[in-house]
């Protein structure tokens, strides 16, 4: 099909047809290289990477990104690939000003990806990933100031842009429904979680936390209030059987979590930050990942789990059931006391935990970057004729 598209693009041209229709190029927004890393820059990082190896979408020249002028954060963890078809801006804009500043009026002629749910709002030649409307359905996790812009941004955006994407079905109807965009204008890519691969785990990360192969159950650890951890660790010490603590990998420091009422117990351990070597290193181990949130725009924790033969505990929140389909042991995100029998369910049956393992793997292999940068292609294709 791109051989046949290509030779149609000659033919036109020497027809007369195309002479006023360059080829475009895909111009990747990468204000998220000035900044820590988060889940949706690892989105637009692994999205970029698999379009690199696909090559340009169909009816595009090639791919390159633009970021701010300014310093790389953590520059030595990206990728050297990412980097290399990145140029700074030689505008000394701040990171924000710059985006609707002066990447709203760089290469008008080329189409702009936007991944990271906001771009330049002036800008119609533009694709925009929108993650979620967690800003919309969970305000008291963000500031005032970034709740109030993303709510007059992100729907100005979804009327200007030319193509709003999102990561599920469940956040397309979440976008709609929150006023945030059309569903007829939303289409749907997926996110990949084999990334996890790509880093060797940490062998020394049980020992250094004083951990057993299958003897614990890992959760990824933060204190917004739709992830619903402090339910979760209410419903581990309810639990009848103890042999396996509840683990808390990120999120900070015990005395963070303490103030906000999850206190250090022989059953909960807090391990702080960790790498991604010692983020495989735990899926590889844990006996299961639990995943309680009380809403998800897609949960790439559960994918990442199921990529290295995790088994997974899921809420029925959110985009957590569609994506996790029947590979996953699902359970009402507000039911306490459900938690602590699935944890204790997991603990006690061998087979079952085998079972959802294996289920995990293969429902794992539908969730590919190369996968999500080909679906972001059938999107982008039309787009470049115009």
């Amino acid at each position: 099909m791109r051989q046949f598209y290509a030779d149609a693009c000659v033919f036109a041209r020497r027809c007369g047809h195309l002479a006023w229709h360059p080829v475009p190029d895909l111009v990747l927004n990468a204000r998220f290289l000035m900044r820590p890393m988060t889940g949706v820059d690892r989105v637009a990082t692994e999205l970029a990477l698999a379009l690199m190896r696909r090559g340009p979408p169909l009816g595009f020249s090639r791919l390159r990104a633009r970021r701010p002028a300014g310093e790389i954060a953590s520059a030595e963890a990206r990728p050297a690939s990412l980097l290399d078809i990145t140029s700074p801006s030689p505008a000394r804009f701040g990171s924000q000003v710059w985006e609707q500043l002066s990447l709203a009026r760089a290469d008008p002629q080329d189409w702009l990806l936007s991944p990271c749910n906001i771009g330049p709002i002036g800008r119609k030649r533009q694709i925009v990933i929108i993650h979620d409307a967690q800003v919309f359905r969970q305000p008291k996790a963000y500031s005032r100031a970034f709740r109030t812009w993303y709510r007059v941004a992100q729907p100005h955006l979804a009327r200007t842009a030319a193509q709003i994407l999102t990561v599920s079905e469940f956040s397309r109807g979440e976008l709609a429904e929150c006023g945030i965009a059309d569903a007829d204008k939303v289409g749907v890519v997926p996110n990949g979680a084999d990334h996890i691969l790509r880093t060797a785990p940490d062998a020394k990360t049980l020992t250094r936390h004083n951990l057993t192969p299958d003897g614990f159950i890992l959760v990824i650890g933060s204190l917004a209030p739709h992830k619903n951890l402090a339910r979760l660790a209410k419903a581990a010490l309810a639990r009848a059987d103890r042999r396996m603590p509840l683990v808390i990998a990120g999120g900070g420091n015990p005395s963070v979590f303490a103030e906000a009422g999850i206190k250090p117990d022989p059953d909960l351990r807090f391990l702080g930050r960790i790498t991604d070597a010692e983020l495989r290193a735990l899926y590889e181990a844990a006996r299961a990942l639990a995943i309680p949130s009380i809403t998800e725009g897609f949960g790439l924790p559960a994918v990442e789990a199921m990529t290295c033969g995790c088994p997974v505990i899921a809420s029925t929140g959110g985009a957590l059931p569609e994506v996790c389909g029947d590979a996953a042991l699902l359970v009402d995100p507000l039911d306490t006391g459900g938690w602590t029998a699935a944890m204790d369910l997991i603990t006690e049956d061998d087979a079952l935990a085998q079972d959802l393992r294996a289920a995990g793997l293969a429902r794992a292999e539908r969730f590919t970057w190369d996968s999500a940068a080909a679906r972001l292609a059938e999107h982008l294709a039309p787009l470049a004729m115009h």
